[in-house]
């Protein structure tokens, strides 16, 4: 081989060598990005998991704040009931302030949970505030229509004492149609008419006000009969609360397992 080739040749091999080294170095460089976005993705969904971990705790918090806020507006509710139920007036009053007060801090409870979300438990805790101001205001129906029906037993124990007149009697028929119309049941599409019969009497005999019969109408006509509060054991009254609140934790519940 004389000079000139080995020299073609050597520096084919030099090129060679070059093209290798710059293509293995490309390789390289290409390699180690690679390896970097890895970490960083790795990085980032780190965060992502820490980040969904933190809002997970943060609304669990927000959702047992509100579930305690709505379990005391309910006990403080029942104390009301007992009390209405011994026709013990001036406590129930005491009382119903007391759970004015504690659906207030169910309500401030409820706005961190429309802050936090997610939407389905926005929605079911709307429900459940519904239940909550449902109950107020059964409440107050039934604290005016307690008082009520004390002026009416009172009214027919008066004419009694006096003399046995029509007036009498007519008392007597309103406190038994009250009494029938408790013992009808709440599905009974009767209910309603018959009420609203028994109201239109009590106001045209003069004996309470238009508002003070609705209220003492409204109270009866929404209470269970005898028969469908034994059916609905152990909630009673109280079914359609305790079944707003069971579809919220469930909901809750599913959300936390689900980790959304």
């Amino acid at each position: 081989m004389d000079q000139g080739v080995a020299a073609i040749l050597a520096a084919l091999i030099a090129v060679t060598g070059v093209a290798l080294g710059l293509f293995g170095a490309r390789w390289q460089a290409r390699s180690m990005r690679e390896q970097a976005n890895a970490a960083i993705e790795a990085v980032r969904a780190q965060g992502r998991d820490q980040n969904t971990q933190w809002r997970r705790t943060v609304r669990r918090d927000v959702w047992v704040e509100y579930l305690g806020a709505v379990d005391e507006f309910r006990l403080s509710a029942e104390v009301v009931t007992g009390h209405l139920a011994d026709e013990e007036l001036p406590e129930a009053e005491l009382a119903l302030e007391d759970t004015y007060a504690r659906s207030v801090r169910a309500t401030d409870a409820y706005r961190k949970i429309e802050l936090e979300g997610p939407e389905e438990i926005v929605s079911k805790g709307y429900v459940l505030q519904g239940s909550t101001v449902n109950t107020i205001f059964e409440l107050e129906q039934t604290l005016i229509a307690t008082r009520s029906m004390r002026e009416l037993q009172e009214a027919g124990e008066r004419e009694q004492l006096e003399a046995l007149s029509d007036h009498d009697q007519l008392i007597a028929a309103i406190l038994s149609s009250l009494r029938e119309l408790q013992a009808m049941d709440s599905q009974d599409p009767g209910r309603t008419e018959y009420g609203q019969q028994v109201g239109r009497q009590i106001v045209a005999l003069g004996l309470l006000s238009a508002s003070d019969a609705g209220a003492l109408l409204f109270t009866y006509s929404q209470q269970l009969s005898l028969s469908e509060a034994l059916e609905r054991f152990p909630h009673g009254r109280w079914l359609r609360f305790h079944e707003v609140r069971t579809d919220f934790v469930q909901a809750a519940r599913s959300h936390l397992d689900g980790g959304s």
